[in-house]
């Protein structure tokens, strides 16, 4: 099995509006924003973006981590424990029950 470790957004649809904001504006014909009028990016928006760049910049697998352990399975030294494996799959749930109930 090949992993594969190219990580690519997409956006499709939209947004659903939020209660009590008025509808979007449908852009006029005009390619410019009239003069006089300004955008501002808020702080929270540059901190998402900088959120959004640190993912884009951090390898979502280890290949060093992949390397070894193919070579163990391939020299037939990997072994699987068990009882580590139970306790962390319960440990998974326990936290997923505890988010659920808030």
């Amino acid at each position: 099995m090949k992993i594969d470790n190219s990580f690519k957004a997409y956006t499709t649809g939209s947004v659903p509006p939020e209660p009590g904001r008025p509808p979007k504006k449908e852009p006029s014909d005009s390619a410019s924003a009239p003069a006089g009028e300004s955008v501002q990016i808020s702080l929270r928006s540059s901190y998402f973006q900088a959120i959004e760049q640190g993912f884009a910049d951090t390898p979502i697998v280890n290949s060093a981590r992949v390397a070894e352990l193919k070579q163990a399975i391939s020299d037939g030294h990997f072994t699987v424990d068990a009882n580590k494996v139970a306790d962390r799959l319960l440990s998974t749930v326990q936290d997923l029950i505890r988010t659920h109930k808030g």
